[in-house]
């Protein structure tokens, strides 16, 4: 889902906040079309079906959808109104465990096949994913 929602909003020039929460981890990062790496210039297709645990395999602390939701409604409220910095070309990691925040430096990347100089995924394409144990189509 991550991926499709990037490419969307990349082809229609739509500001996202994107969020993901793991256990006592979470991360977040805005994407500017135009101005910003996007989520495919750093991770580039989604990993094998099994390298990750879904949700109900490592657990999601509602906690941790708080902090996060917390970070991206501030993102949300601080591009609206034009107040602060954005975490353009950041992705900000932590850990609820430790309570360690880390900013990690992105790169927009000439050659990601979304937002790249010569994009090679120019259209939305239908997929069959399973998220947190369900099975999802794309309708």
């Amino acid at each position: 889902t991550k991926f499709l929602v990037n490419d969307a909003c990349v082809m229609e020039n739509i500001p996202l906040s994107h969020g993901g929460i793991l256990r006592f981890d979470g991360q977040t990062m805005t994407i500017v079309p135009g101005q910003s790496s996007c989520y495919r210039c750093s991770f580039r297709s989604p990993p094998p079906p099994d390298a990750v645990p879904t949700c109900s395999q490592a657990g999601v602390l509602g906690a941790i959808a708080g902090m996060l939701g917390t970070i991206q409604a501030a993102e949300a409220l601080k591009f609206i109104t034009g107040a602060g910095s954005l975490l353009t070309n950041t992705l900000l990691t932590f850990n609820a465990k430790t309570m360690a925040f880390r900013k990690i430096n992105l790169k927009k990347q000439d050659d990601c096949p979304v937002c790249g100089k010569k994009p090679t995924i120019t259209e939305l394409v239908d997929t069959e994913q399973t998220t947190c144990d369900l099975k999802v189509s794309a309708p």
